[in-house]
């Protein structure tokens, strides 16, 4: 998942700087240094600080939707050159993640096996057909967002849903499982995140996205917004926690590749969660 994590020992800095940096460093194409001791300490923070990068992603995705807006571009247009934003600005690593996990799933091969079939370089049709599906789903419930009737709401929950997606991926890294080699990248995030630090993303996200549908937004349209993003993720926390369950049964353990197809796959959850409940509500 990331080719920038190679455990070493030595002295920690300061946790949030720490952790900060190193989420921004590990899962972003972004210039910054990031740790310079690798090993469970900076994995836990690191995770910990997982949904930030992805309000980057969000925030430029949402000035784009807005750009494209008064361009005049259609919101599938919109949607794809979005996602396309958000790919190049993790250099995709996570529909990596994704790939190998759809080949290693598909093959229905027995645990060792499977591992072997993730640590292979070459993608298969099973892990390119996943990734399509995957990219897929997440344009079109991205178009639809973006398609919602005022022109403030779509922009609002692009901002948000790549870091919901992050924080409902941080269950994976959650000490509900554990990796499946004590080596690798796997091996310095798997098991580290208390689940109390994903309830503070979700309720912070959720509150966030309150504040700004409170000023950007009509008040009914604001409450719809809130409520869907609260169940998006919800719905992508559930989602990963029932994912990464069978993950971890199939390959005897989860590593840095479930968590990018933890990511990818829970962006379209929490989007189709997330839109799904904003539609329904009056």
């Amino acid at each position: 998942m990331s080719g920038k994590a190679v455990g070493t020992t030595g002295e920690h800095g300061p946790a949030v700087r720490e952790g900060l940096s190193t989420a921004l460093s590990w899962l972003t194409v972004l210039p910054f240094r990031g740790a310079e001791v690798f090993d469970r300490t900076t994995g836990r923070r690191a995770m910990a600080a997982l949904p930030v990068p992805g309000l980057i992603l969000g925030l430029t995705a949402a000035v784009l939707a807005v750009v494209c807006h008064r361009v005049g571009f259609s919101p599938v247009l919109t949607a794809v050159l979005c996602v396309v934003s958000w790919e190049l600005l993790t250099r995709m690593m996570h529909l990596d993640g994704l790939a190998d996990v759809g080949d290693a799933l598909g093959s229905y091969a027995a645990p060792e096996r499977a591992r072997e079939i993730i640590a292979d370089r070459y993608t298969g049709a099973l892990g390119m057909g996943a990734v399509l599906l995957a990219l897929g789903l997440q344009v079109a419930v991205l178009s639809d967002l973006i398609a919602l009737p005022h022109p403030g709401a779509g922009p609002l929950v692009t901002a948000v849903l790549p870091a919901l997606s992050r924080m409902s991926a941080m269950v994976g890294c959650s000490r509900l499982f554990r990796p499946f080699s004590t080596t690798g990248f796997g091996a310095l995030i798997i098991g580290t995140v208390p689940l109390r630090w994903i309830v503070f993303w979700w309720v912070g996200l959720t509150a966030a996205t309150g504040v700004a549908g409170a000023v950007l937004l009509p008040g009914g349209i604001a409450r719809a917004v809130t409520a869907g993003v609260a169940a998006g993720g919800a719905g992508g926390a559930l989602f990963a926690w029932s994912f990464a369950r069978h993950l971890s049964r199939r390959l005897g353990g989860l590593n840095g590749d479930c968590m990018g197809a933890l990511i990818e796959l829970t962006t379209a959850v929490c989007g189709l969660t997330t839109l799904a409940v904003v539609l329904w509500l009056p």
